[in-house]
């Protein structure tokens, strides 16, 4: 009897530190997982401010992209975290992919000669673009904008457009971490951190 009772009470306290275990792996799991998708005050800044910038350039059917340029936006540049992508030693800055919306400067320059309304970015020098592209998230956002409107036009598919925005015409792995970043951000727009 005592043989069972022993054997009993070993079988249930090892059950209830599984358990505990369990708990305790499921519940950092969770915090981690809610750290990943934590987004900064200045992130939500830069989010909203493209969303608010893509609500005032339509397509040529009249419809806007705020939800996917902010995606894209998180998808880039971590909405602002990471501002200097597709550097490396040797290449100069002004090749390289900046700003929140991770536009390089010749992009920049050939969404300006079809941009009535961006003309003035012709204006300046690779280096005085590069530094704007840096430091102004309304222009980056912008020129992004009207970039994804141009996308549209020539590529009817949604897929194409997203995958046209990373230089391809069909970019599986790009356009599912759009979408997936879309849907994390469509949280912040039910909660109303972002408008």
């Amino acid at each position: 009897m005592i043989l069972i009772s022993f054997s009993f009470f070993c079988i249930i306290s090892r059950l209830i530190f599984q358990g505990v275990y369990l708990i305790r792996n499921l519940l950092l799991f969770l915090l981690l997982t809610l750290e990943v998708f934590a987004l900064s005050p200045e992130q939500l800044r830069v989010l909203q401010t493209v969303r608010d910038v893509a609500r005032t350039i339509p397509d040529h059917k009249g419809e806007t992209y705020e939800n996917t340029l902010a995606a894209i936006c998180l998808t880039e540049s971590s909405a602002g975290k990471n501002i200097i992508g597709d550097f490396k030693k040797g290449i100069v800055i002004t090749k390289a992919s900046l700003g929140a919306m991770q536009v390089q400067v010749a992009t920049a320059r050939y969404i300006a000669k079809r941009v009535k309304d961006l003309a003035w970015i012709n204006k300046l020098s690779d280096a005085q673009i590069a530094n704007k592209l840096l430091t102004d998230v309304k222009t980056s956002a912008q020129v992004s904008a009207y970039y994804l409107t141009i996308l549209k036009k020539s590529r009817t598919h949604y897929f194409n457009m997203v995958s046209g925005y990373n230089g391809g015409m069909s970019n599986n792995p790009y356009y599912q971490r759009v979408i997936k970043n879309m849907k994390i951000l469509d949280k912040y727009v039910k909660n109303g951190q972002l408008i």
